[in-house]
């Protein structure tokens, strides 16, 4: 405790803190020693040896995250978080646990507002990229709520001069857009670059327009093996609920709960990615016990080299593919991911062969289907998308991006995009 006391007297010198401060709490001294040596040189490290030293600690001291074993005999990690929430609602929270604890993961989800549950034993890298992650989501936060003191304390003052106040509203203004295009920075993150994704394949292309800033819709890529030790790329076009800040939440949790299904519970199988991607929004949400229908469309690709084949599954997404010198379509199931469905509907595998160098696919949100514009402001629909695909699949993906966008240009026109955008094209 001798190193806790110098941290917390390093903290309360003016001006001199210059780290964020992480309290671990577990009950055995040796994982406590273990991760301040771990990380004493990033952050300034905290440690207790239970949930009453741990409340006493947050209330003297300065703590952005909390970090807490799930299993400990005087207070569970559950039940620390759960008591720490009303007093310190702004500090985040982890909890580490097993994949046995899956309740108290659940727990921790809907009640104790958890940032992310790490499962042991942790890696180093791993926890490290997490606590920064986590430490860059509260920086946005604490910008937020400045950000909205600023604007309570502008409302205050509408007696000013009007060209006062539309300084301050423009600066606050300026602000929120700056936080926002943070957001942006986090979520782009996040994604795989496109250039990443070009050295999985031989041809590619990506049309990938935010309709505000951040977005709800995103694709993913893993490369993996199956039981029989083949190389496999999954790959999955994702278009959330809503758009924005919104929809840029919920493609977080998407995108963390593939990682999961894949990399962690190694399921290669599109149909059962689908329902397991399923379960999980519908978890994570509580969507069991209230109203809230938030989700996803969704469709994955799995490619199999060594048979020439690709397994594809849709939740409201179809897949377009060449064959035989023009286009197929491979309709998606006509239910969502998340909400409330008919539990009984299973999504379908389809099997697709391919022929190297030859055949190229095609995954797509409903944002340029659904753009209005043209001659008679219409939407611009899945049909004419696949007839602009047909005309030009012959040309390079490069080229056939570059006349897609210049399509978009064309019928957008004067009007506004109304939704998030996203076209990918492969040539395997």
């Amino acid at each position: 405790m001798e190193q806790n006391q110098e941290i917390a007297a390093e903290q309360k010198a003016p001006n001199r803190r210059d780290k964020y401060t992480i309290l671990y709490v577990d009950d055995e001294e040796s994982n406590l020693r273990i991760f301040r040596m771990a990380f004493k040189r990033e952050y300034n490290v905290l440690t207790a040896m239970g949930g009453n030293e741990a409340i006493e600690m947050l209330r003297s001291n300065d703590i952005q995250c909390l970090i807490t074993d799930q299993k400990m005999p005087e207070m569970t990690g559950t039940e620390l978080l759960e008591r720490v929430l009303p007093e310190f609602p702004d500090v985040i929270r982890m909890i580490l646990t097993g994949f046995a604890d899956i309740e108290a993961i659940v727990k921790a989800v809907n009640k104790c507002g958890i940032y992310k549950y790490i499962t042991k034993p942790w890696d180093k890298g791993e926890m490290k990229l997490t606590i920064d992650k986590a430490l860059e989501a509260y920086e946005l936060k604490s910008d937020k709520i400045n950000l909205i003191r600023e604007l309570e304390k502008a409302n205050s003052s509408l007696e000013e001069k009007v060209e006062q106040r539309t300084k301050e509203l423009a600066e606050v203004n300026k602000r929120l857009m700056d936080s926002i295009k943070y957001a942006m920075t986090i979520q782009n993150a996040m994604l795989v670059s496109p250039e990443l994704i070009k050295e999985a394949f031989d041809d590619f292309f990506l049309v990938f327009r935010p309709l505000d800033i951040v977005s709800g819709d995103f694709y993913w890529i893993a490369e993996v093996e199956n039981e029989e030790g083949n190389a496999l790329t999954c790959i999955a076009s994702v278009d959330c609920t809503g758009h924005g800040v919104a929809g840029a939440l919920m493609s977080m949790i998407g995108e963390s709960l593939l990682n999961q299904i894949v990399h962690e519970h190694e399921i290669t199988d599109v149909d059962e990615i689908l329902e397991n991607l399923n379960i999980g929004i519908i978890e994570i949400l509580n969507q069991s016990e209230n109203e809230n229908h938030h989700g996803m469309d969704a469709s994955i690709l799995v490619i199999d080299r060594a048979n020439a084949q690709v397994h594809f599954a849709g939740a409201k997404q179809n897949l377009l593919y060449t064959v035989d010198g023009k286009i197929d379509t491979v309709k998606g199931e006509r239910m969502s991911i998340g909400g409330f469905v008919d539990e009984e509907r299973k999504h379908k595998k389809h099997v697709i062969d391919f022929v190297e160098g030859e055949t190229s696919f095609y995954m797509f949100s409903d944002g340029f289907p659904d753009q209005f514009g043209g001659p008679n402001n219409k939407k611009f629909s899945a049909s004419r998308l696949t007839e602009c695909l047909e005309l030009n699949m012959d040309k390079s993906m490069d080229e056939q991006k570059a006349i897609l966008e210049k399509t978009l240009e064309d019928w957008i026109g004067n009007e506004k995009q109304t939704d998030d955008i996203m076209v990918m094209g492969i040539r395997i």
